[in-house]
């Protein structure tokens, strides 16, 4: 039942991460991917806010696997960064491309850490 669940969540993440690309690219553009950094952001938040739940006995595993490998992992997107980075070298606009490499990596990252001890791990 864990892997069905899992499943249904994981694809309820990647329509949710498309609709969120969508709605940023017709507000502001595609001048940046914005939809991949905020999805790679908001999706660690939660992913380290169901972590710190979790081992502080506020979440049972199963809660956590559905929400977090499931939803978190069908809604963040690390292939979607890596051809936004791709295409950026390929422009002819490298330091761009680890630009879009290294700020979301560590935006991404504090989020998580941040959501983590937040929700008391």
């Amino acid at each position: 039942m864990t892997v069905a669940l899992v499943a249904l969540a994981g694809g309820a993440g990647a329509l949710a991460r498309w609709l969120v690309d969508l709605a940023l690219a017709a507000r502001l553009g595609r001048s940046l991917p914005w939809g991949t950094i905020v999805v790679n952001i908001v999706g660690s938040c939660l992913a380290g806010a169901l972590a710190g739940a979790t081992l502080s006995s506020q979440l049972g595993p199963t809660t956590t696997q559905v929400l977090a490998v499931g939803l978190c992992g069908g809604f963040t997107t690390f292939s979607a960064a890596s051809v936004d980075v791709a295409r950026s070298v390929e422009r002819g606009r490298p330091g761009f491309g680890v630009a879009l490499l290294l700020v979301p990596m560590v935006l991404a990252v504090s989020a998580a850490i941040g959501g983590f001890h937040l929700a008391g791990g």
